[in-house]
């Protein structure tokens, strides 16, 4: 009785002083002495000792039992895996059948040491003896997988212990593999975890792991369940943020329902949340063809019909749609219907068109669209004067794109690579000495030349190309641009539910 207390509370020393007081006493120990002692050396890790222990056993008649190799296991835990097989093996020649305990603490120390094919493989041997895996086994393996990053596998061990045991697993069990599910945006699992945590176990994730469900349902086209991710962070007492809608947005555009869509701008706009052209940008991406912008308008109509109002970034993403197809005319009158929705533009849709006229080097549209910014009190920002001066260098006379970079830097913005690149371009061509200017600017503004703008120069200065081969070399160096540049229970919701800079462009045209 003493020597089972002193095992049991790591004592081994004094484990070890009442064994050979039986001896003494020529009192026969019994497998449960030899269990207790090798327990007293796992406790300190002496895995030498634990062996000889077990040969002591075996040299005074006694046959070990599963009790004993489990002990002789759990000694094991310092050493390598090598003599973990050593202890497997003899259990083997003594014919000793593993137990539930035996595969636990086998399949524990293979995860500990990332050992993940052997831990399956062992748990499924298990089977062959017949032993059912205990819930912590099965929280060893499940949780090791799941953090692996294997959601699919982990939800397979669930359900292959469910299938052989009595018990149910918690949501200790599910939420791991939610999180893991959803960074992998593993829709399937995402909807298996969600419904048990949060609809069985009547659990609510915190707002992390919501949000990164809203994004798993917004990449797989799943708005019923970004929705109910939404009403567990309002039961959580979180206030509904921008980037709570978007994912939203763009699950109701994945499954091509552009109404629902359009709506949720309403609704976060009930809500006190001001959206911005970011937040419907999945609907920019939908729109691939005119046929596609054609039906968002019949939408817009629809709306005004409700007696509602069509939200300005819808009208934005029409425009930023046409402008993407290159349909500068119908972004144009997309831009003139502004006025029949109610709405106005604003710098967003003023830059996306101003691009539009780069793409076509339509400078007079360019000035009208000045015009319109200024009676609109629209001011400028850096994108804004950016895109005039490309627009200046359009065009043969190019002299105004110098001066509305110096506009520019009055205005407190700084110059990107691509203006300076574009100017030392446009002077290269005209043979205009202020290409060395520009480059010198250039890296004054921290800008480094690039390879191909410096073999340009290069071939400038040493004129060892032709006139038309230089031109040639230009065009082939160009960087290719897009023509317009874009910055970065759903049905029942539904229905229930910066500008940089303050100058003003100068000049005749503002």
């Amino acid at each position: 009785m003493h020597l089972m207390e002193a095992a049991e509370h790591g004592r081994y020393t004094e484990a070890l002083d009442l064994a050979a007081q039986m001896k003494t006493y020529k009192i026969q120990p019994d497998v449960t002495t030899y269990v207790a002692l090798i327990n007293a050396a796992a406790y300190h890790r002496m895995w030498l000792d634990a062996w000889a222990i077990l040969d002591d056993m075996i040299a005074v008649g006694l046959h070990p039992n599963t009790a004993v190799f489990n002990a002789l296991i759990k000694a094991q835990n310092a050493c390598t895996s090598d003599y973990l097989w050593q202890v497997l093996k003899k259990m083997d020649e003594l014919q000793i059948a593993p137990d539930t305990t035996t595969f636990r603490l086998i399949i524990v120390r293979l995860t500990s040491t990332h050992q993940m094919e052997l831990a399956i493989q062992f748990y499924h041997t298990m089977k062959t003896y017949k032993v059912v895996p205990d819930v912590f086994t099965a929280m060893a393996l499940i949780g090791y997988v799941a953090h692996a990053g294997y959601p699919r596998l982990a939800l397979d061990l669930i359900a292959d212990f469910e299938a052989h045991s009595l018990r149910r697993l918690d949501h200790s069990f599910f939420m791991p593999c939610l999180i893991a599910s959803a960074e992998a945006l593993y829709l399937d699992g995402v909807i298996t975890c969600w419904k048990q945590i949060v609809h069985v176990f009547n659990m609510h994730p915190g707002e992390g792991v919501c949000l990164a469900v809203i994004d798993t349902a917004a990449r797989n086209g799943h708005p019923d369940l970004a929705t109910d991710a939404l009403r567990v962070l309002r039961t959580l007492g979180i206030e509904w943020k921008e980037h709570h809608f978007a994912p939203l947005i763009e699950a109701f555009c994945r499954q091509m329902q552009l109404k629902e869509a359009i709506r949720v701008l309403d609704i976060m706009r009930g809500e006190g949340i001001e959206p911005i052209f970011e937040t419907a940008s999945a609907l920019l991406e939908v729109l691939t063809s005119t046929e596609l912008i054609d039906s968002v308008w019949e939408i817009t109509d629809e709306i005004l019909k409700e007696g509602k109002k069509v939200d300005n970034i819808v009208l934005q993403i029409l425009i930023s749609a046409s402008m993407k197809l290159g349909d500068l005319q119908r972004a144009i009158g997309a831009y003139k219907s502004l006025a029949e929705y109610g709405a106005t533009a604003d710098i967003t849709v003023f830059n996306s068109l101003l691009q539009g006229c780069v793409a076509a080097s339509h400078r007079d549209l360019g000035n009208l669209l000045l015009d319109d910014m200024k009676a609109a009190q629209v001011k400028p920002d850096k994108d804004t004067y950016e895109t005039f001066i490309l627009l200046c260098l359009t065009q043969d006379d190019y002299e105004d794109a110098f001066f509305y970079l110096e506009e520019m830097k009055s205005a407190g913005f700084h110059p990107g690579y691509n203006v300076y690149s574009k100017i030392t371009r446009k002077c290269l061509l005209a043979d205009d000495f202020r290409y060395k200017i520009a480059l010198k600017e250039m890296e004054e503004m921290g800008h480094e030349p690039r390879l191909d703008l410096k073999k340009l120069v290069r071939r400038k200065e040493e004129n060892k190309d032709p006139s038309d081969k230089l031109v040639q070399a230009i065009a082939d160096t160009q960087p290719q641009e897009p023509l317009t540049t874009i910055d970065g229970a759903a049905l029942r919701f539904i229905e229930t539910g910066g500008i940089e800079g303050d100058a003003q462009l100068p000049k005749e045209h503002i």
